[in-house]
């Protein structure tokens, strides 16, 4: 498998997930100007220029962060990234990466890091954020995690608070999801991630 990664970025979560199950991967770092490494341009791998970009082991690639991290989760070990196929609780799974996805991902932090996006725009989505929140922060309560173990779901909501602070974002004001991105940033997995990719975002 190759993935292609910014980092810091949402693909982050595909490194944690990828970490946690123990999976072989390369890893190419997408750069400045969507150029990879070797000169070529990734809009030729991922058309939208977003990353994830996943090239997996029977040739195709993916993108779209919930589509690589369930692939993911369906070829590490039996419950390692997910629950069981069909069950109750993998459906949950992916309702979960949904959201995460469309009404914080997309709604909120994608419009506060847009170069192109104008003030009223950015005051918009930081007035979305209560809702989701107070949703993640109600369904958390009391949980380690957003389903009964550890999931992708778990390392793409990770990925997307951890840019709570760039944003403006003022995640103090969700004891609960702060507690919750405080207790998985020492997970081993995690911190493996985040020692990787922490280096590179300082010299990008």
């Amino acid at each position: 498998m190759k993935l292609y990664f910014i980092p810091f970025a949402c693909s982050l979560a595909t490194r944690i997930a990828i970490e946690e199950a123990g999976l072989d991967a390369e890893f190419v770092q997408v750069l400045t100007g969507h150029k990879l490494p070797d000169g070529s341009d990734f809009l030729s791998v991922s058309p939208m220029g977003y990353v994830p970009a996943l090239e997996t082991r029977s040739g195709i690639t993916l993108t779209e962060g919930p589509a690589v991290l369930q692939y993911l989760a369906d070829n590490a070990a039996d419950g390692v990234l997910a629950p069981a196929l069909f069950s109750e609780d993998r459906y949950r799974m992916q309702l979960w990466l949904n959201f995460i996805s469309t009404e914080v991902h997309k709604a909120v932090f994608a419009p506060l890091f847009a170069k192109d996006a104008g003030e009223a725009e950015k005051a918009a989505a930081l007035g979305r954020v209560a809702k989701p929140f107070g949703v993640l922060s109600a369904h958390l309560d009391g949980r380690e995690y957003l389903g009964e173990s550890f999931t992708v779901a778990d390392a793409y909501l990770l990925a997307v608070l951890n840019w709570c602070e760039t944003a403006g974002v003022d995640i103090a004001g969700w004891p609960v999801l702060l507690a919750y991105r405080t207790r998985l940033r020492t997970r081993p997995s995690v911190v493996r991630a985040m020692a990787v990719e922490m280096p590179l975002l300082k010299a990008a």
